[in-house]
């Protein structure tokens, strides 16, 4: 009959007595956490930049503290509030809030699905509105998440119809100053990043006539795309409330 063979040692014993293996604590949530939760919350999906340009901006350096921002969102990952997802090799990976980090937020929207074919579009979005939240001191950003839910609520009460108005891709509610101010201006913001024929782009003049509560709308689109845009917006006589932007590299 065979030796059997030598014990090992416990790695979790000393002298004899068995010890148990001390964990990291819990990372603690600060008030900039819950902050950020918040604003992803309602954006429905960023990404890391995104989140470090908007909560770890550092003016010296005129960028944002990478190691800093990691940190937090590794911690929030962590706390079961927010979830990554590297959809593509090629490209950043996206954060969204858990319903752990919904409840947390508590802006009245769940969790946002991870729609790949919106999510170029969603991420762009992201940045532009907060990139023209930043240029407007004192504006109010609406997002589009929280446009649709207004929307589905006011058509469950019987207050619209589905087919009325459009819902932007954000709202800016932008105070006016100076002589003649009326207080509030809301501006409708609109990013085309596909190609959309002429139709198309009337019916979205067209839907906005319904939308008496938005005083402009910026109509960012691809640089080959201004011309028969602004052609557009002529041909209908809504230059007064439409203004076509240029959306590229250097737009914003």
């Amino acid at each position: 009959m065979s030796k059997p063979p030598d014990k090992q040692p416990d790695p979790r014993r000393r002298g004899g007595r068995r010890h148990r293996v001390r964990r990291p604590p819990a990372p603690v949530l600060m008030e900039r956490d819950r902050e950020i939760v918040r604003w992803v919350a309602r954006h429905g999906v960023v990404t890391p930049e995104l989140i470090g340009r908007r909560f770890f901006w550092r003016p010296d350096r005129k960028d944002y503290g990478k190691w800093a921002a990691y940190r937090r969102i590794r911690a929030l990952e962590v706390l079961g509030l927010v979830i990554r997802n590297k959809p593509y090799a090629n490209k950043e990976e996206v954060i969204r809030v858990t319903r752990e980090g919904a409840r947390l937020a508590d802006v009245g929207l769940r969790p946002a699905p991870l729609v790949l074919s919106q999510l170029d579009h969603t991420i762009a979005v992201v940045g532009l509105t907060e990139f023209l939240l930043a240029k407007h001191k004192g504006a109010e950003l609406v997002t589009e998440r929280e446009l649709r839910a207004t929307r589905y609520r006011e058509m469950r009460e019987g207050k619209r119809s589905a087919s009325k108005g459009r819902a932007a891709d954000a709202l800016l509610r932008i105070p006016t100053k100076g002589a003649g101010a009326q207080g509030i201006k809301t501006v409708a913001i609109e990013l085309d990043l596909s190609r959309k024929d002429r139709r198309e782009q009337e019916r979205i003049v067209r839907a906005y006539y319904q939308e008496r509560d938005v005083s402009e709308v910026w109509w960012f689109v691809r640089p080959t795309r201004v011309d028969a845009t602004k052609a557009v917006v002529r041909s209908l006589r809504a230059d007064d409330r439409f203004k076509v932007f240029t959306y590229g590299p250097r737009s914003h």
